[in-house]
C-alpha cells in the first residue's frame, strides 16, 4: 500500500538544521502493510513502583514482536488498556499489538497501576486525577524502560527515536496527557499538587538507572479518549490520530463526565483545537459508535481498517522522515470568520489575501457536511439561519492549489 496522499500533507514540513538518521526498515512496505505473519509475546517486569496503599509493587509489559525479524532497530508502539481507571488488563490490547508487530514494529502492552476499588470503595474525581497521573508515570517509565534496553543489552531492538504512545479508553486517556501536557501548559492548582505529590511530570515509577533516558514520544494514537482541557493541544503538541464512536457514554464525543467520575473533553472537540492551531491530526468519526465495543461493534467495523491505516501511516512517515519532527513545524495557513460567536443570522469569511478564490465547507462535531459554499472571493457573507445553536467546523480550500492547507475554524452559534 502507498501513503495515502493526507500524510503527504503532514510530511510538507518546515525543515531546520538537525537531520535525523533514517530507520533501517524503511522501504515503503514495512510498518505499513503486513509484512510478517507470526508474533511472538515476552511478559517482563519494566518498573518499580508503588501503590495507592503505599504498597511496593513492580509493574509488567508484554513485549510483541515480529516472529523471524532480524532488523537493528524498530520502532516501539505503547498502549495502556482501558477500565475506567479502576478495572482492566494489559492482555485486552492484544489485537492491537499483534496488528502492529506483523507490520513490522515493537508493540508494548503496559500494566499501570489502578485505583484499588475493592479495598478503598469507588473512587472520586481527585481519586481518579490521582490515578491519572499515576498513570502517566507508569507510561514514562515504560518509554525510558525500553531507551535505557536499547542502549544497554538491547533485548528488544528498539529504535530509542522512535517510541509513540497510544491507548483505549483510560488507556487513551493517559496516552493523551502523557503527550498533551508540557512545561507552558496552565495546570489547575489542584491538579498540579497532585503531580507534585506523585513526584512530578516524570512520576516516580521505574528503576533508578533508567531515569536518565527520555520519556518523552513522537506521536499519539487515541481510541475513545479524552483530555481535561483541549487548550493544552498546542501547535507544538505530538501528531494525534483518533477513533470515536459518536454514541460513546463512557468517554463523550464531545464534552461530558467521563465514566461518571470526572469531565473530558472528547476526541471531537480536540480535533477542532488541533486544526484551529495547525497541529497534524486525524479523526475517524463512527457514527453511532458506542464504548466498550469498539473491538467487535459493528458500528466499527467500517472504520478500524481506514482508522488503522492512517495511524500506522503516521507512525511510518515519521519513523522514516528525514526531519527530526521536534524541531519542525506544519505549515497552515489562518483566515478569519466573524462575529463569533454568532448570535445573529449570518457570519463574515475574510479570506487570506494571498488566496483569491476559495470553497468553504460547514460540518457538525461528529463531521456530518451541512452546507457548501463555492468559489468564495475575498470575502464573502454566509446565512446561518437554517443552522441550529451549537458549535460547527468550518474548513476552506483552494480549488486553484489544492495542496495549500488551511487552519480549520470552529464557529458557535448562540
Amino acid at each position: 500500500m502507498k501513503k495515502t496522499t493526507l500524510f503527504c500533507c503532514f510530511l510538507t514540513l518546515a525543515v531546520v538544521s538537525k537531520m535525523a538518521a533514517q530507520n533501517p526498515g524503511c522501504d515503503g512496505a514495512r510498518y505499513i502493510d503486513d509484512v510478517f505473519t507470526t508474533v511472538k509475546k515476552t511478559t517482563v517486569n519494566y518498573a518499580p513502583t508503588v501503590g495507592h496503599l503505599n504498597n511496593a509493587m513492580t509493574l509488567a509489559m508484554d513485549i510483541y514482536e515480529p516472529e523471524g525479524d532480524n532488523l537493528s532497530a524498530r520502532p516501539a508502539v505503547v498502549l495502556a488498556h482501558g477500565g475506567s481507571f479502576v478495572l482492566g488488563d494489559k492482555s485486552s490490547m492484544q489485537p492491537w499489538c499483534e496488528l502492529l508487530a506483523r507490520k513490522g514494529y515493537v508493540a508494548v502492552s503496559i500494566q499501570y497501576r489502578l485505583f484499588p476499588f475493592f479495598t478503598l470503595g469507588f473512587p472520586d474525581s481527585l481519586d481518579i486525577f490521582d490515578t491519572a497521573v499515576k498513570a502517566v508515570g507508569d507510561m514514562r517509565a515504560a518509554a525510558r524502560f525500553l531507551r535505557e534496553d536499547a542502549a544497554t543489552a538491547n533485548l528488544y531492538r528498539i529504535d530509542a527515536d522512535n517510541v509513540f504512545i497510544g491507548g483505549y479508553s483510560a488507556g487513551a486517556v493517559t496516552a493523551l496527557h502523557c503527550g498533551m501536557i508540557d512545561e507552558t501548559d496552565e495546570v489547575p492548582a489542584f491538579l498540579q499538587t497532585i503531580i507534585d505529590n506523585n513526584g512530578g511530570p516524570d512520576g516516580i515509577s521505574g528503576s533508578v538507572s533508567n531515569r536518565t533516558y527520555a520519556s518523552d514520544a513522537k506521536a499519539i494514537v487515541n481510541m475513545s479518549g479524552g483530555l481535561y482541557r483541549k487548550e493544552w493541544v498546542g501547535a507544538n503538541n505530538l501528531p494525534l490520530v483518533s477513533i470515536h464512536g459518536t454514541a460513546d457514554g463512557t468517554v463523550n464525543y464531545v464534552y461530558g463526565l467521563a465514566a461518571n467520575i470526572a469531565y473530558l473533553e472528547g476526541s471531537s472537540l480536540l480535533h477542532v483545537q488541533a486544526e484551529s492551531v495547525g497541529l497534524w491530526n486525524f479523526l475517524q468519526t463512527v457514527p453511532g459508535g458506542g464504548h466498550t465495543n469498539v473491538y467487535s461493534d459493528v458500528q466499527y467495523q467500517p472504520h478500524l481498517d481506514t482508522f488503522w491505516t492512517q495511524a500506522t501511516t503516521l507512525l511510518e512517515s515519521l519513523t522514516c522522515a528525514l526531519v527530526d519532527v521536534d524541531e519542525a513545524t506544519i505549515s497552515a495557513e489562518n483566515w478569519s470568520v466573524y462575529p463569533n460567536p454568532n448570535a445573529g443570522t449570518s457570519f463574515v469569511v475574510q479570506l487570506p489575501a494571498s488566496v483569491q478564490v476559495a470553497d468553504l465547507k460547514i460540518s457538525d462535531l461528529t463531521g456530518k457536511t451541512l452546507l457548501e459554499v463555492k468559489n468564495i472571493q475575498d470575502q464573502a457573507v454566509i446565512p446561518l439561519k437554517n443552522l441550529p445553536q451549537g458549535a460547527y467546523i468550518l474548513q476552506i480550500q483552494n480549488p486553484v492549489e489544492p495542496g495549500r492547507r488551511f487552519k480549520s475554524q470552529q464557529l458557535i452559534k448562540q
